[in-house]
């Protein structure tokens, strides 16, 4: 297991085994979340931008978490 911190809005840490995990982590902390995956993925997607300008994929879970390794929403720490 990897340990991965999330740096949007809040800062906050998980285990996981890859990091496309962080899809139900985020998923399941967010307020008023759609109960559908693929919805909730292209709202955050969307704030995401808003958040830092920057482009979020959200095809799939893999493509959610590239893209916030790629901008900096999301690390690998250890």
């Amino acid at each position: 297991m990897s340990r991965y911190r999330v740096n949007y809005g809040e800062i906050f840490e998980f285990d996981a085994q890859g990091p496309e995990e962080v899809v139900p982590v985020l998923h399941e902390r967010h307020h008023c979340a759609e109960s559908d995956e693929r919805l909730f993925m292209r709202r955050s997607a969307i704030e995401m931008c808003e958040w830092n300008g920057k482009n979020y994929y959200f095809n799939n879970r893999k493509c959610f978490a590239n893209s916030m390794l790629e901008n900096g929403l999301l690390e690998c720490v250890d």
